[in-house]
């Protein structure tokens, strides 16, 4: 491997953005646990699997505030801040980024392929390859110009809801949206498919990932990635994400997202509840309050970690978030086959079968392994096994055969 194109040293690394990618990649099995361990649906329809009756009402409504959509934000908020710093290292070495960013990226598409048909359907490395390829077109745009592509691309799909919801018949809304309340057979089918060998699995699998990496990337997932990219770019060219702004700002940016995100994801849940679950409702209007509050308590949860970076507080928690942030591929990965160990045929065999207090007391025990672990491979190893992995095939080159 050339001197050249070594990956960075630990001193070289910006450890407040380990901080944002390990709080980021822990956050996300909040809401992550509930298509692990129910049929695809609940996630969306929080009525049926563990359903709302008693304190899941409460557990789904704490979700549905603080983590639906939020910690997703930031971690494609950081990739797009990735794609700007790895091209600005490489070049500055006098070398072109072009060649290694796609084969970086190829190399990606492949493990979320790997992940989404074998391990886990809801994987998001398939859609970050394909919109990393695009936006290393913006990364030398100034902000200005990111800001104003950032809010476009964001504004797609709230529009397409917008008059997806109120242009359609009544009657025709609901046959359309009808998928959001499966049958009680088709919900026995999919959770016998989960609990059988992975065989089994692989079939229910590979169509909820096609669906997924087809129309639903289409109409909403691309649009949204690149939009928070897109931010993404835009925040570490400010500054914001290296933990160079005041305190001041900080917790100026902390009070405001927080403000915003959570009267607008309280009124979207308020909403929710008045109109009884409704799929068409849920799936357009209610989907944009989740999105317009998801980048505002992105933007709160950033500032507060910034915060907390440069006041130095809860600094040993801050250090193991670090070191799960510099191996949040291994632990994105890692979250998915203990999971699958936890709920599917080849393992316990849980699936269907928790409410949401034991999610949530899974999803701790998971973080708790991953802040330990996570230091002590650390420890002796400069990456993460699937980190290492990643790097060496990016800058793995090809020998010339006469």
């Amino acid at each position: 491997m050339s001197n050249q194109t070594q990956p960075i040293d630990l001193k070289q690394r910006i450890h407040s953005l380990d901080l944002l990618r390990g709080f980021a990649v822990l956050g996300i099995l909040i809401m992550n646990i509930t298509s692990f361990s129910q049929v695809s649906m609940a996630y969306m329809n929080p009525t049926i699997g563990a359903g709302l009756d008693g304190y899941n009402k409460y557990f789904h409504a704490f979700n549905y505030i603080f983590a639906d959509t939020r910690f997703m934000s930031i971690f494609s908020i950081l990739f797009g801040a990735g794609v700007v710093l790895f091209t600005q290292r490489i070049e500055a070495k006098g070398k072109k980024a072009f060649g290694l960013h796609y084969k970086r990226l190829f190399w990606l598409l492949l493990f979320g392929l790997i992940h989404a048909y074998l391990i886990w359907h809801g994987d998001i490395l398939v859609a970050y390859a394909i919109c990393g390829g695009l936006v290393f077109f913006f990364r030398k745009s100034s902000v200005r110009k990111l800001l104003i592509f950032s809010i476009i691309f964001f504004l797609v799909p709230i529009g397409f809801n917008a008059l997806t919801y109120y242009s359609m018949p009544a009657d025709q809304l609901e046959k359309t949206f009808s998928f959001f309340n499966p049958s009680t057979q088709e919900i026995a089918k999919q959770t016998e498919a989960m609990l059988g060998s992975i065989g089994a699995q692989i079939p229910l699998r590979m169509k909820e990932a096609i669906g997924l990496q087809t129309l639903v990337f289409m109409i909403e997932i691309f649009w949204r990635t690149m939009s928070m990219m897109l931010l993404g770019m835009l925040l570490y060219k400010k500054g914001i994400l290296s933990a160079e702004k005041s305190n001041a700002y900080y917790l100026k940016m902390m009070t405001i997202g927080f403000v915003v995100g959570l009267i607008v994801s309280g009124f979207g849940l308020y909403q929710a509840y008045a109109l009884e679950w409704n799929g068409a409702y849920v799936m357009n209007v209610g989907a944009n309050y989740k999105f317009v509050s998801g980048v505002s308590m992105a933007l709160a949860y950033i500032g507060m970690l910034m915060w907390f970076y440069k006041k130095g507080i809860l600094k040993p928690l801050q250090s193991r978030l670090q070191s799960a942030g510099r191996m949040a591929f291994t632990n994105y990965i890692g979250m998915s086959v203990i999971c699958g160990l936890i709920f599917y045929g080849h393992g316990l065999g849980l699936f269907g079968s928790l409410d949401r207090l034991q999610q949530f007391l899974v999803v701790i025990a998971i973080w708790v392994v991953m802040l330990v672990v996570s230091p002590l491979v650390l420890k002796t190893y400069r990456f993460g096994p699937l980190e290492w992995f990643w790097r060496k095939l990016t800058y793995l080159k090809f020998k010339k055969t006469a």
